[in-house]
């Protein structure tokens, strides 16, 4: 799911996907001319790997998730109050969504599990 940058305005722009038991709702603001907000909240259930058995199961997820999303290159020296790992670069004049929750999943993916913690 692609949202073109241009229709993005001050209004929040709502949006839900889901892949892999995983659902990312919410909104998109735009903040500043080049700079917009994602406002989620990741949830469902996703299949992982235990670390220590071997074993899968499957963990629940409700967590929010607050990104800035930057149409181009970003600006570090510009945008002092943000944390550049919370910063996506987007350069085709739209943000992808599915993308970003790809992104997540496999970011939760990588991290170090254990079956009934």
């Amino acid at each position: 799911m692609k949202i073109a940058f241009k229709k993005i305005a001050s209004s929040p722009k709502a949006f839900s996907i889901e892949s892999e038991g995983l659902e990312l709702s919410g909104t998109l603001v735009r903040v500043e001319p080049q700079t917009f907000k994602l406002d989620g909240r990741l949830s469902g259930d996703l299949e992982l790997v235990c670390d220590r058995s071997g074993e899968a199961f499957v963990k629940h997820f409700d967590e929010s998730l607050v990104l800035y999303i930057s149409d181009g290159l970003w600006d570090t020296q510009s945008q002092s109050g943000l944390d550049s790992l919370d910063v996506i670069e987007f350069f085709d004049g739209f943000i992808d969504v599915e993308y970003i929750l790809q992104s997540e999943i496999e970011s939760i993916k990588m991290d170090y599990h254990i079956k009934g913690e």
